[in-house]
């Protein structure tokens, strides 16, 4: 037989057993795995013909992407969890996704074989977190912090065997609550019972039972059977399975995996069957065996008083004392529990089978592992497992034909005729100015009816109709959707009959009142200290504390909003990627990947980016189109530095526009999304340089820059976010790249920038102009400079020959946020605050016939903002408390009387200034400088510590300037 042959015999065996697992109606993974391994084999064909073949596109095992409907569902699960924890005083931090294997070992008994382990990088053996307890124990021990109320909702990793219908996965999110320090026995161990009761009832996860047992309890009853203390903790884990396995399994292991005798095996037996309440435990209590063990009264004791808190807060009723509850983790060292659903699949009328849903227990020993004195503090938690809460959930939402709205679009702007294109954009404008969430056609001329197909499809409550005449008589169509009704109102008046209408999530007033609010918490309470990296966490990650991250949900909050304002469907994706997947995407970086070692499974990679990862969801779920947004931690090994807000471990904001549109309308709207989240976070000024591929390679190739020399001239370039350009050129020149000539006539493009002046300079030179691509790539920079103005965005938006983006799959229109005059010949501070582009391509390098698919999008850097306004947050408390904010420097001593007319000036604008002589300027992070020439030039010199720039003002420039960099609290008067 030929190997033909053989493949072909294979591939018919291969088919008929995915059709028996589909017919004897398998667990969806085990079928997913089958089909994979049918596809390997047709690829085998494939290349058997010399017919070039892709790998199989798919997600790691015991992972999954969440479409739009499991998110919304997900985000609504979510909000009512963080919201029960914070009613009950809890406080957020965040630890890093990997830790030091050290710090992990030997806490997780037998399941220590679970843990995913990362390849080793600057000497460092890291692994992914199991769970979120023994990062707080180890944030508690090394920060010797003694009392905390905490939360953390995260994902953590385990290499389990998954079960997608059960809810069991190898990477899922944990929703912790823990109380640490000293309180009156069983308190804090029934407030978290109390915390779980409120959750299941909130979301409406009735019947459940809270299950409650006690460690030392557990010892004592080992102890009495006979068990050797040294197989305790091993017996423990074997109890523990009982939650998924019958007595006579568990009690086989016991005897011939454990070495335990079987009739002390039978005596464990006779306890785990028991369960009830208080009257079980006062029957325990006369249990003249039992109670020959001082630890098994110990726990009987603390039960006793337990039952009786429970009883107090109402949570009794759910609450049953069971013996067969173990909870295999070696750090619990008292009071464990676990949530069990005791319900029915409303759709089959099955047991619904996922296990715990809820779990967790007393820690007191676990702190003191990670202090240097050994020092302990009581502790106490819980996790909600609340991918097994979905699992319930999704089962629930498919049997009652019920689906979540996706988006929160409130109301859509269509055109009724062609040429309407500017009045939908200012309309689409000043709406969004009033706080709507809308959406609206990426077509100059779209057909009515896609329009409102649209609508129906995404379910938008109202349409707001726009035509020729009605435009004459200043009116619009206003149509409800669900009924096809429509009204014609005053376009004056649209506004508030929409806020008449609409619900409240419809709008964004209420969030952005509670972010406002959360900002002014802020900016009175929280004393803001960037902390330095230590050695307690890996190399480029920090532990956030509970006031840096008031600041940081801050400003995820604040991105999500207006992701969601702009029609923006949400994906979540996993935290790591077949390794295949990510290679040869990034060029020169792709040698900052973290890589996960090979634990005799597949090959992976923690995500460098969110990009990558949608591109792969679009090929995967065969999707055309889609407005999308994510929000999720990305992993660079990069060089950190916590002051620039350079991070190994660090946000994304990602919003994305997939589809086949007319040209720069969604480049447009992705530059308006980056302008108002900048502006809604205070950033300060700030401009959106544009720049386009194709006219840079025309560039080069006019200036005699070699073709195959491109990507390295575009590598070396990326670094002027970081690095001045003499340096860069130094480098160009001196790796021999191209020759100093060469390097000196790009250089003179590359460092210019402007608007359409630029534009039209470039036009009309007819050299550069040969280049086709490049011609067209000017028409499309002077049309989108065109839209932008549509948008509102005219002094922000500046064309940046220099900007390059320096990742491969970019071709086209690349737009990058920076902080202003930064001085070229010094190394700026910051880099980029959001960033994107064009990817055409990039969807088609994983689809098997390689069907590209249009993308356009951007990412916000939201750790690198959040370094700034810690700089910020930092600077005006500082100048509150001394009661300066500029102090003006003279170089020469005649210029008294300028230094005095420019303090008098500040302080009409309300700025606090004061002459250097009179003040510490070293403390004061803005300072403006007067020298003679400059004076004479009307310029002056400001200095911007925060931002660490200094530039040349206009000298009738410098209030507005200042202004627009002083950290707004001081503007508003608020010191």
């Amino acid at each position: 037989m030929t190997t033909r042959d053989i493949l072909e015999e294979q591939i018919k065996a291969q088919g008929d057993l995915i059709r028996k697992l589909k017919a004897d109606k398998e667990d969806k993974e085990r079928i997913q795995e089958e089909v994979t391994k049918l596809l390997e084999l047709k690829a085998q064909i494939s290349d058997s013909q010399n017919v070039r073949q892709k790998f199989t596109v798919k997600t790691p095992k015991g992972s999954r992407d969440f479409i739009p409907q499991q998110m919304a569902l997900r985000t609504f699960v979510l909000d009512i969890i963080e919201s029960i924890f914070e009613k009950n005083g809890a406080k957020t931090i965040d630890t890093p996704l990997f830790e030091f294997k050290e710090v992990l070992t030997e806490k997780y008994g037998e399941d220590s074989k679970l843990i995913y382990d990362l390849e080793e990088y600057d000497k460092e053996v890291l692994s992914l977190r199991y769970d979120l307890t023994v990062p707080f124990a180890r944030y508690l021990g090394k920060n010797k912090i003694k009392k905390f109320k905490r939360y953390q909702i995260a994902p953590v990793y385990r290499r389990d065997n998954p079960s997608i219908a059960r809810g069991r996965f190898r990477e899922f999110y944990q929703c912790d609550f823990d109380v640490a320090g000293n309180y009156e026995p069983m308190k804090p161990d029934a407030e978290c019972i109390k915390i779980v009761f409120e959750i299941l009832n909130a979301l409406d996860l009735k019947p459940f039972v809270i299950k409650i047992n006690h460690r030392s309890l557990l010892d004592g009853m080992l102890e009495v059977c006979g068990v050797p203390a040294e197989k305790f903790r091993s017996i423990c884990s074997a109890v523990d399975k009982l939650d998924k396995s019958p007595w006579l399994e568990v009690k086989k292991e016991m005897v011939e995996e454990k070495g335990l005798p079987e009739e002390v095996a039978d005596k464990i037996g006779e306890y785990v069957r028991l369960n009830g309440g208080a009257q079980l435990v006062d029957q325990l209590l006369q249990n003249q065996e039992l109670i020959k063990s001082k630890s098994a009264v110990i726990g009987l004791e603390a039960i006793k008083v337990l039952l009786k808190y429970c009883e107090a807060q109402g949570t009794i009723g759910a609450v049953s004392f069971d013996l067969s509850l173990a909870r295999g983790l070696d750090y619990y060292t008292g009071v464990i529990y676990e949530a069990i659903l005791s319900g029915k699949d409303s759709g089959e009328n099955d047991e619904i089978s996922v296990g715990s849903v809820a779990g967790g227990g007393r820690y007191d020993n676990l702190v003191g592992m990670f202090n240097s004195e050994n020092e302990t503090v009581p502790c106490v938690g819980v996790s909600i497992g609340v991918e097994r809460i979905f699992t319930v959930l999704e089962a629930k939402l498919a049997a009652s034909n019920k689906k979540r709205r996706t988006t929160e679009v409130g109301v859509y702007v269509a055109t009724a005729q062609k040429n309407l294109f500017s009045e939908k954009i200012k309309l689409c404008t000043k709406l969004s100015e009033e706080g709507f969430k809308l959406g609206f056609s990426y077509k100059k001329n779209p057909k009515l009816l896609a329009q409102l197909q649209h609508c129906e499809e995404f379910e938008i409550p109202y349409v707001v109709i726009l035509g020729e005449s009605e435009i004459q008589r200043g009116v619009v169509k206003l149509r409800e959707v669900s009924t096809r009704e429509e009204v014609e109102i005053s376009s004056d008046l649209l506004a508030d009959e929409l806020r008449k209408r609409l619900q409240k999530s419809y709008m964004t007033g209420e969030e952005e009142t509670k972010l406002k609010q959360l900002y002014t918490q802020i900016e009175e309470e929280s004393h803001l200290v960037s902390k330095e990296f230590t050695e307690d966490t890996p190399k480029g990650t920090i532990d956030f504390s509970q006031q840096q991250m008031e600041l940081r949900k801050y400003i995820l909050k604040t991105i999500s909003l207006a992701f969601k304002k702009h029609g923006a469907e949400t994906i979540n994706t996993p935290v790591f990627e077949l390794k295949e997947v990510l290679s040869g995407k990034y060029g020169d970086d792709s040698k900052l990947i973290y890589d996960l070692k090979d634990q005799g499974g597949e090959k992976l990679s923690l995500r460098y980016d969110l990009t990558i990862p949608f591109a792969r969801y679009l090929a995967m779920n065969k999707k055309m189109s889609m407005v999308c947004c994510q929000v999720a931690k990305v992993y660079r090994r990069d060089d950190p530095c916590l002051e620039n807000g350079v991070f190994r471990e660090f946000y994304h904001g990602d919003f994305d526009i997939a589809g086949s549109y007319d040209p720069m309308i969604p480049e447009a709207h992705c530059i308006r999304i980056i302008y108002e989240i900048l502006k809604s976070l205070q950033v300060g000024a700030f401009f959106i340089k544009i720049n386009h591929t194709a006219l840079l390679d025309g560039i080069l190739e006019y200036c005699g820059v070699p073709t195959d020399k491109f990507r390295t001239i575009y590598s070396a370039l990326s670094k002027l976010d970081k690095s001045s350009w003499i340096k860069v050129k130094e480098e160009i020149v001196r790796e021999k790249i191209v020759t100093e000539d060469v390097a000196i006539k790009f250089g003179r493009y590359i460092l210019n920038n402007g608007t359409t002046d630029l534009v039209d300079a470039l036009s009309q030179n007819p050299e550069l102009m040969k280049n086709k691509a490049a011609a067209a790539a000017v028409e499309d920079v002077k049309l989108l400079l065109e839209y932008c103005s549509l948008f509102g965005i005219t002094q922000e938006v500046v064309v940046d020959l220099g900007l390059t983006r320096n990742l491969d799959f970019y071709k086209g229109i690349i737009y990058e946020a920076v902080l202003p005059e930064q001085d070229m010949s010094v190394d700026p501070i910051f880099g980029s605050l959001a960033g994107g582009g064009r990817y055409d391509n990039l969807v088609g390098t994983f689809d098997v016939k390689n069907k590209s698919v249009p993308c356009v999008g951007f990412s916000v850097g939201a750790d690198r903002i959040f370094a700034l306004l810690e700089r910020q947050f930092a600077a005006f408390h500082k100048m509150r408390e001394l009661d300066v904010q500029v102090y003006v420097q003279k170089i020469q001593n005649n210029l008294d009387e300028e230094v005095n007319k420019l303090c008098k000036e500040l302080e009409d604008h309300g700025i606090k200034v004061s002459p250097l002589e009179k003040c510490n300027n070293s403390s004061i992070p803005f300072g403006v400088i007067l020298d003679e020439s400059g004076i004479q030039n009307g310029v002056v010199q400001l200095k911007d510590d925060i931002r660490g720039t200094k530039a040349n003002i206009l000298r009738n420039s410098i209030s507005i300037a200042l202004k627009n960099r002083l950290p707004k609290p001081i503007i508003n008067g608020s010191s």
